[in-house]
Parts: C-alpha cells; sequence; structure tokens
C-alpha cells in the first residue's frame, strides 16, 4: 500500500516535470527566442513537432543566459549601487 502511493508520487512528479516544466514553459520560451532569432523562420509547421526537444534545449539556453546575465550585471553594477 505505502510503495503504490510512493509510486504515485513519483509519477506525479515526473508529470509536472515533463510536461508542465519541459513541454510547455521550455519548449514555449525556446520556441520565442528561436523566432525572434531567425525572424519568424524557424521553428514554423512541420519543425515544431519535428524538433520539440531541441527547441525545449534552446528555452533552457535561454533561461541560463537570462541568468547569467542578472548575476554579471548584480556582480558589476550591483557592488557601486
Amino acid at each position: 500500500m505505502q510503495e503504490e502511493i510512493i509510486n504515485g508520487v513519483v509519477a506525479f512528479v515526473k508529470f509536472i516535470a515533463y510536461y508542465i516544466i519541459w513541454s510547455f514553459v521550455l519548449f514555449n520560451l525556446g520556441r520565442a527566442s528561436l523566432l525572434l532569432v531567425t525572424l519568424g523562420q524557424y521553428p514554423r509547421g512541420f519543425y515544431v513537432h519535428r524538433h520539440a526537444n531541441q527547441i525545449s534545449l534552446a528555452g533552457i539556453f535561454v533561461l541560463v543566459l537570462a541568468w547569467l546575465v542578472v548575476a554579471i550585471y548584480n556582480n558589476i553594477l550591483g557592488a557601486r549601487a
């Protein structure tokens, strides 16, 4: 009984991690950034579903890049303020 509850909780956490964070947040962040960089050329149509993991990886890259920019800004200009 306790093992089934633990398996259910683990399955729910995997669902949250994959479908909500990876497939929704990172995918849309990556898609928006790629559309911005390529001036609306990629990803469109067939390539959206075919390259979903690569688009999500671009979202991770954009998120890490934004975090680095904030960290550098706080270290350089935050000390002067």
